[in-house]
């Protein structure tokens, strides 16, 4: 489990700091990222993170961990968190990787839940493919 969750804190470490956040890229529409980052969210939540796996994830991302191992580290967090409630908060950021001139967007999502708060940081490339994905 540890190890998986490092795999994830690294992935979003290295798009977090790859450049400087802030200001989102012109390449990006803020409301189709938000929608992008909510849908992931309401997928996992509705049980259906093989589809968000399957149709959603970068190949980059796909070929470092296995749906298993993704689906054992999302049940960690969320299953003592109860049923989902609201959104409470979402912030859009731009990231610009420093090496290679890469753009990606990062919603931080907050998601209330009967028994608490889960933070989903979801990271999409230019396609509007996820690059990156963390929860907490």
């Amino acid at each position: 489990m540890k190890k998986l969750v490092g795999i994830f804190m690294m992935v979003c470490f290295i798009l977090s700091m790859a450049g400087c956040g802030g200001k989102l890229s012109k390449e990006f529409d803020e409301t189709e990222v938000k929608e992008a980052a909510e849908e992931m969210v309401n997928l996992i939540n509705a049980g259906e993170l093989s589809k968000v796996y399957e149709n959603s994830l970068t190949p980059v991302l796909t070929n470092s961990v296995k749906l298993e191992e993704l689906q054992e580290t999302v049940d960690y967090v969320l299953d003592k968190l109860g049923e989902f409630q609201s959104f409470e908060k979402v912030q859009i950021k731009g990231v610009k990787d420093k090496n290679t001139g890469t753009q990606y967007a990062t919603a931080v999502v907050l998601a209330k839940y009967e028994e608490g708060n889960a933070m989903f940081t979801i990271s999409f490339d230019t396609d509007m493919m996820c690059a990156g994905f963390f929860i907490k």
